[in-house]
């Protein structure tokens, strides 16, 4: 068979599948926490029971920690998995011995397009933007279910198939080997007319792209909603989307309100990893449910105990119940949530996240003034998505000084000013008020300008660098 052909036939295929899983996983939105219950509890027996039989590491970690037995699996007892014993111990995790991390990595490095490894796998690497870089690889079933929470997400937000076709933007990572830019190529079969754009072009040439194509879905990662706001506020960029969507970074209220005064929409926020985890706002607004039907959500504390619901956590464990090829069990992914202890007024079932915080890694740590440490969370830094003039920023720890590195919303002039004052003196002095509120011992802060920020293989921008020498401190939300 011709391997173009072949090619479409197999994405036609994955996204049927995933319509259909999508409708399944639907139909489970607004039954029982108890049924809820038994549906995860069927996912989790096949999965564990699949790994303890496939793959080298799972056998012998469940033998020795005594986690199987004869009745239902039972998830606490389960070994905990980070990133670094992962990659350590790739190549006997999987269960299929035909996939080796060496190989697979160099393979990733190569790709220039859309292809599957050993004509089968989906192999995708996590932009590392935690500081801990990630392998998975997914087999149909596993990558459907993938498509699927995507799917299902998008429709929440309103998009559905429909004649005329939606036109679908979406603004992702650059590599191939990038899950947006995965699903952007699964997807990609007429559903919609879409067009795939990678945020590491250049802005013009984004905006042209975006004119051109007038998408009535756009999909983007908060920090380039941003520009696209300020082009559109400024007339270079004209669109009328009837929805638009951020996912992966951190959306301050600020920000939220500059999306609607540009584009005329209330954006929803989305979550989504390539460990499987994935969810999305509701009509509501008030929190983004996860899809937990299709991966188990732990929340811990410091201390790996489970936080009360009201409370966030310092990370969490996800078990996905459907990647067969490699197993995911109780992996720890370094995300801050608090889970909302009452039922959504949309009447789903699924837990719901009344916020997503950012990552455990990018809390920072300065000398508190009266001994100690205080933590300061990258939420502290919203007052700089407020400032007009202020189109990205990224704060870099440098031991016990801040530095803040801006793109300004225009190009940068010495006469840039809000009433007598200069750019970097009013956010420097802002700044440092906010910190010293917070108790921090004689705030330290430079602004910087930047024509551009560096940003992630995947093409997201970590809004805080933090200095690995920091000790570690309590991660609550201050």
């Amino acid at each position: 068979m011709n391997s173009k052909l072949r090619y479409h036939e197999r994405r036609l295929a994955d996204v049927a599948a995933a319509l259909r899983l999508a409708r399944t996983q639907a139909g489970r939105e607004h039954g029982s926490r108890a049924q809820l219950a038994d549906h995860q509890q069927q996912r989790l027996d096949t999965i564990v029971r699949h790994a303890a039989i496939h793959s080298p590491f799972y056998r012998r970690r469940l033998a020795e920690t005594g986690a199987l037995g004869d009745g239902p699996v039972q998830l606490q007892r389960l070994p905990v998995l980070d990133k670094s014993l992962l990659m350590e111990h790739f190549d006997e995790l999987v269960c299929d011995p035909r996939l080796r991390r060496d190989q697979l990595l160099d393979w990733v490095g190569q790709l220039t397009g859309d292809q599957l490894y050993l004509d089968r796998y989906r192999v995708m690497v996590t932009s590392g933007s935690s500081g801990r870089p990630g392998l998975f690889v997914y087999d149909p079933v596993g990558w459907r279910s993938i498509c699927a929470q995507i799917l299902r997400s998008s429709s929440w937000a309103g998009l559905r198939p429909s004649l005329p076709r939606q036109r679908l933007a979406l603004l992702g990572g650059a590599a191939p080997s990038h899950v947006s830019r995965q699903v952007a190529a699964t997807m990609a079969v007429g559903l919609h007319r879409t067009l795939s754009l990678p945020v590491t072009l250049p802005l013009p040439r984004l905006v042209e792209a975006l004119n051109q194509f007038q998408p009535t879905f756009l999909h983007v990662y908060p920090s380039v909603a941003m520009w696209l706001a300020d082009e559109q506020q400024a007339g270079r960029l004209r669109l009328a989307p009837q929805m638009l969507v951020t996912i992966a970074e951190l959306r301050t209220p600020a920000m939220t309100q500059r999306l609607q005064e540009a584009f005329g929409v209330q954006p929803f926020n989305a979550y989504g990893c390539t460990e499987g985890l994935w969810g999305s706002e509701c009509e509501h607004h008030q929190g983004i449910h996860l899809f937990e039907d299709t991966t188990l959500v732990e929340n811990l504390d410091g201390d790996g105990q489970p936080v009360p619901a009201g409370q966030p956590g310092a990370r969490l464990l996800v078990t996905n119940l459907h990647n067969l090829v490699q197993p995911l069990l109780r992996l720890e992914v370094t995300d801050l949530v608090t889970l909302d202890p009452d039922p959504c007024p949309c009447g789903r079932t699924l837990v719901r996240a009344s916020a997503i915080h950012g990552r455990s890694d990018d809390i920072l740590s300065l000398l508190a003034r009266h001994g100690g440490r205080v933590g300061v969370h990258p939420l502290q830094f919203a007052l700089l998505t407020r400032d007009p003039q202020v189109r990205e920023f990224q704060v870099v720890q440098d031991g016990p000084v801040l530095r803040v590195l801006v793109v300004a919303g225009h190009p940068p002039s010495p006469a840039t000013t809000i009433g007598n004052d200069p750019l970097e003196t009013r956010l420097g002095q802002a700044i440092a008020r906010q910190l010293h509120g917070l108790g921090v011992q004689d705030p330290q802060v430079t602004v910087e300008r930047r024509q551009q920020l560096p940003r992630s293989a995947g093409g997201k921008l970590k809004l805080v660098i933090a200095d690995p020498a920091s000790q570690p401190v309590d991660t609550g939300v201050r």
